[in-house]
């Protein structure tokens, strides 16, 4: 008898200590997923402050970005694009550089997309990045059109899945 109790005690114990590897996994998962998307927060005030310090260009329509996939390669700044004092489109034109460069570094396959209209005097931006969970190469890991539709901005590509983060920037 002293022997099957311990036999049951043992598989008890050891159905916790799975349990507990399962949770560690998803809980090191999601807190993965929040380093992510409190790193897409930051950079969207970034943009946003960008984009109320030189108004006259936002104005303009110098500020915009419409990718339709995620970036493949880290976006280079154009060189010598001004020599002191730059103009307000060259500043944008440096500071949208600059930002991809910066998307590109801080998340995997960080990509940006920002469609400014002076006449609401606001922009809609999207950080996005490839969720880790794509990495799998199951067919689960591809959005739909719908919920691509959804969540990301427009004619985006949903392979492979996309995670977009979505902001409305007002001036």
């Amino acid at each position: 008898m002293s022997l099957i109790e311990v036999l049951v005690a043992t598989l008890v114990v050891s159905v916790g200590i799975l349990a507990l590897a399962s949770l560690m996994s998803t809980a090191t998962r999601l807190g993965k997923t929040s380093e992510f998307r409190s790193v897409a927060s930051l950079l969207a005030a970034d943009l946003a402050e960008r984009l109320r310090a030189n108004a006259s260009a936002a104005d303009a329509g110098a500020y915009q970005l419409k990718p339709t996939a995620l970036a493949s390669s880290r976006p280079e700044a154009p060189a010598n694009l001004c020599i002191s004092p730059c103009e307000a489109l060259q500043i944008a034109v440096l500071d949208l550089a600059h930002w991809q460069a910066t998307l590109f570094n801080s998340l995997p396959a960080g990509t940006g997309y920002l469609s400014y209209d002076p006449e609401s005097d606001g922009a809609d931006l999207w950080v996005i990045w490839r969720d880790p969970a794509a990495l799998d190469a199951d067919q689960a890991s591809v959005l739909s059109e719908a919920e691509l539709a959804k969540s990301c901005p427009p004619k985006f590509s949903a392979t492979p899945r996309p995670m977009c983060l979505y902001f409305r920037v007002a001036r």
